[in-house]
């Protein structure tokens, strides 16, 4: 609800002044230059509004509904309602079997400023790496991710399942993020996979682990990730991002399941 208040609000005043203050100025102005035929300038001051409300309004609006500070606050998940128990059980009993250790429920990590999402956070003193049950409450998708904390702020992230895959890849894609998702993998094969291929990385891009797996840690890099969220958010075109989304499906199930940022180029290099 306060994300539609939002994007009402800075629609109609951007509707407003645009056709109160901007319209006949820059149409008038257009007009001017002389060596613009009319016709391309009535089609030119009918573009300019919408790449200006995408580019200029809709960032604003979706920069609204992600908090730039996250917040952490302790949950017993057990007692919330609309939390699939059974498989919040069935990936804690799984990663306890693999060696993880429980640290920590939260809620409300404030993904966004609309939706209430809860995780619960393991750390694996072995490997030194995180893994994260999440769900969004009401909705029915619950999944697995592991990931590791790399030097030069680089992560990788494994994750059996990923909701909104297509705004994932367009919009929160980040150089240096990794992420991996391997749909319907057990826990097992997951730690496997995220191990393998952290090893590999480190060694073409002679990378070393962050072995701090505290939850200080956690709420550290977490941090840090929202932070570089915003960043790309901010510098990223919405209308290109619009059409990513769009073409989204007709790239291959590869492309569709990994976003490998800078690394194959930089390892390329140091090959």
């Amino acid at each position: 609800m306060r994300t539609k208040i939002i994007t009402y609000i800075y629609a109609f005043s951007f509707i407003f002044i645009w056709k109160a203050f901007l319209y006949k100025r820059i149409l008038h102005f257009l007009l001017d230059l002389k060596f613009i035929p009319a016709d391309i300038c009535y089609i030119i001051i009918n573009i300019i509004p919408v790449i200006i409300f995408f580019e200029v309004v809709g960032k604003i609006v979706f920069l609204s509904t992600i908090s730039s500070k996250l917040k952490f606050v302790p949950a017993h998940l057990e007692s919330l309602s609309q939390i699939d128990i059974k498989t919040l059980n069935y990936y804690t009993n799984a990663l306890e079997s693999l060696g993880f250790t429980r640290i920590s429920d939260l809620e409300d990590l404030e993904l966004s400023k609309s939706s209430l999402t809860v995780a619960r956070i393991f750390s694996h003193p072995k490997h030194f790496c995180f893994a994260e049950v999440i769900q969004t409450p009401g909705h029915s998708s619950v999944f697995c991710a592991i990931g590791s904390a790399l030097e030069q702020e680089w992560s990788v992230s494994f994750r059996d399942n990923s909701p909104n895959h297509a705004i994932l890849y367009a919009f929160l894609r980040r150089p240096k993020r990794i992420i991996v998702v391997k749909q319907g993998v057990t826990p097992e094969e997951l730690l496997r996979s995220h191990l393998k291929f952290r090893q590999k990385i480190m060694r073409d891009l002679n990378l070393q682990l962050l072995p701090d797996i505290s939850i200080e840690a956690y709420f550290d890099q977490s941090q840090r990730s929202r932070i570089g969220q915003r960043k790309v958010l901010w510098r990223k075109s919405v209308i290109i991002g619009l059409l990513e989304i769009g073409l989204f499906n007709f790239k291959s199930e590869v492309q569709k399941s990994e976003w490998l940022g800078d690394y194959a180029r930089l390892a390329a290099k140091k090959g």
